[in-house]
C-alpha cells in the first residue's frame, strides 16, 4: 500500500508499464490529462511520455505493476491499440490482461526461473493485450515491422529445426539483403544473430534444467551436429558446453536445501 499522498512525476518512463489497482484510490495524469482511480482500474506508461501518480489522502492505493521493454517489446506494442492519450482501462475489459500480469509477478517470486520463462509469460501477456486492443493492427502497422515480426515468431517457431535464412526469406518471399536491412534497422543486429541467439538461449537452459546429453540438446536446438554446437556456443557464451553445465548445475545444487 502507497502511503497517503505518495507522489511519482512528473517523469517518463523508459520502459512500458501497466498499473492495476488492487484497492484504494488515486490519480494518474498522463500527457495533462487527469484521471481518477478507484480498485479494478489498470493504466498503462508508454515509454517517454510524461505521467504523474498520486496515492489518495484517505484511501491511498495499493497497486500492482510490471515494467518491460526491448526493441522486440516495442515491435510487439506497436501493434497493440493502447496509445498515451487513451491509458486508461478496467478488470472487466481485460480479465486475461489481468491474469498474465498476475502470471509474470508470481514467476518473479521462484527460485531459479529462467530468462526464456520470462520471455515466453511476456510475450502471452503482450498477445493478450492485442487480443484485448486489436484495430491498431489493421490502421497504423509499419509494413517492415509486420515482416519482422513474422521473421522473428518463424524463427521462434522452428529454431530446433536445421532452418536457415534461406528458409526465412523463402517463407517471408522477400530478399535476403532486404531482411538483413530490416533486421539491422529495427533490431541492431543480423537475422543470423537472431537466429543464433534463439538457439543458445534454449541450449542454455536445457543445459542448465535437463539431465538430457548435450549431443541431444545441439539436435534439439537446431544443430546438426554436436562440433557446429560446440563451436557456436564457444563463440558466443565463452566456454564450452559442458563447462556452462558443470558451473552452473554446480550452482543451482547449492541453492537445494
Amino acid at each position: 500500500m502507497a502511503k497517503p499522498d505518495h507522489h511519482y512525476g512528473p517523469g517518463a518512463r523508459s520502459g512500458y508499464m501497466l498499473h492495476l489497482i488492487l484497492s484504494g484510490k488515486g490519480t494518474f495524469i498522463s500527457n495533462g490529462q487527469v484521471y481518477h482511480l478507484q480498485a479494478g482500474n489498470m493504466f498503462y506508461c508508454q515509454p517517454g511520455v510524461l505521467v504523474n501518480m498520486i496515492a489518495d489522502h484517505t484511501d491511498p492505493w495499493t497497486t500492482m505493476w510490471i515494467r518491460f521493454t526491448g526493441d522486440y517489446v516495442t515491435l510487439l506494442m506497436d501493434t497493440v491499440a493502447l496509445v498515451d492519450d487513451s491509458p486508461v482501462f478496467t478488470v472487466t475489459q481485460a480479465p486475461i490482461v489481468k491474469d498474465e500480469m498476475e502470471n509474470i509477478l508470481k514467476m518473479s517470486r521462484l527460485e531459479h526461473t529462467q530468462d526464456l520463462h520470462y520471455a515466453s509469460q511476456l510475450i502471452s501477456l503482450i498477445t493478450a493485450l492485442r487480443a484485448t486492443f486489436n484495430h491498431k493492427t489493421s490502421i497504423n502497422a509499419n509494413p517492415k515491422k509486420i515482416l519482422i515480426l513474422k521473421a522473428t515468431q518463424y524463427i521462434r517457431n522452428n529454431y530446433d529445426t536445421p532452418i536457415t535464412i534461406t528458409d526465412v526469406v523463402t517463407y517471408l518471399g522477400i530478399d535476403r539483403t532486404y531482411l538483413f536491412r530490416i533486421f539491422k534497422t529495427y533490431l541492431q543486429i543480423s537475422p543470423k544473430v537472431y537466429l543464433t541467439n534463439t538457439r543458445l538461449r534454449a541450449a542454455k537452459e536445457m543445459l542448465i534444467k535437463s539431465d538430457t546429453s548435450i549431443k541431444f540438446i545441439a539436435l534439439s536446438c537446431g544443430y546438426t551436429s554436436y562440433v557446429h554446437f560446440s563451436k557456436a556456443f564457444r563463440k558466443h557464451v565463452g566456454v564450452a558446453p559442458s563447462q556452462f553445465k558443470n558451473v552452473h548445475s554446480n550452482s543451482s545444487s547449492k541453492h537445494n536445501y
